[in-house]
């Protein structure tokens, strides 16, 4: 990769102007992860974009089975926003969540037969002759539960939602839960949390955001005695970004989402969630 290609790939991952991002790529010696936590580290990056935005276009769809029980999620990429708005394509799309629901094992989808005589992938290029734009079935997700899975789907498909709750069956019967499980799904739809709880968050990823604030702190010259307990706050900072439970509530920033559940029961338990989202 040439130096201005460098260049540009650092500034579309960080924000960081050009002058920045040649000093930072000579002081990594062209390394892009190093120069980006160079970046940050001098406060010049506020945060790290995402690299590898997709141009592709495509919709999102999920199923959930009629107890609610199972669901799945799947993303099918096309060319164009065209072909992705076709009734054919979505056709496409919700065909092999059917299949996705009714597999067995979510290993080598596109290997496993979809009929007698096809498998998953050749059904793709059936639809790719007929389409004419390359196809791709980019994820699937599927949970299976005691408790109930909840969907939701946004912008003409472009974005989705599944999520796996565990609560007692008189609290999925209510009124409230079925409110709250739209309310968190809409949630993390538009939030996009990385992680449940702060506890999934693994202890090198902590590790190199402490690294990033110290230095940070040291760089504005702040006294050593009071770094830890500005670090601690950055974290608990960091921590309400990206974990849904320490996120504040999209309709009420004072509340929590973790207190929002707690209000409707203490029972209730986000197990697992997927966000897909066209181009990311």
């Amino acid at each position: 990769m040439s130096a201005i290609e460098l260049i540009t790939k650092l500034r579309e991952m960080t924000g960081a102007g050009i002058k920045d991002c040649n000093n930072a790529l000579k002081e990594a010696n062209n390394n892009i992860e190093e120069a980006v936590k160079i970046l940050r580290e001098k406060g010049i990056a506020s945060a790290v974009k995402r690299a590898d935005r997709s141009a592709k276009q495509g919709v999102v769809v999920a199923q959930l089975s009629d107890d609610k029980k199972q669901g799945v999620l799947v993303e099918l990429n096309c060319e164009t926003d065209f072909v992705a708005r076709t009734d054919k394509f979505k056709e496409l799309a919700n065909s092999l969540a059917s299949f996705v629901m009714k597999s067995s094992s979510q290993d080598n989808i596109l290997e496993q037969k979809f009929d007698d005589t096809r498998t998953v992938q050749e059904v793709i290029k059936e639809a790719i002759g007929t389409i004419g734009e390359n196809i791709v079935l980019k994820r699937t997700a599927k949970y299976t539960t005691t408790g109930e899975i909840s969907s939701y789907i946004h912008m003409n498909n472009s974005l989705g939602v599944l999520v796996d709750f565990e609560a007692p069956a008189d609290v999925i019967a209510s009124d409230a839960f079925k409110n709250l499980e739209k309310e968190i799904a809409m949630q993390i739809a538009a939030v996009s949390p990385l992680y449940i709880t702060r506890d999934q968050v693994t202890a090198d990823e902590i590790a190199k955001e402490k690294e990033i604030y110290v230095k940070q702190l040291q760089e504005e010259g702040k006294p050593a005695n009071i770094i830890d307990k500005i670090v601690l706050g950055k974290l608990n900072k960091f921590y309400s970004q990206i974990c849904l439970m320490e996120q504040p509530y999209m309709r009420e920033e004072k509340e929590s989402i973790k207190n929002v559940i707690a209000k409707v029961s203490k029972d209730i338990v986000v197990k697992n969630f997927a966000r897909f989202k066209i181009g990311e």
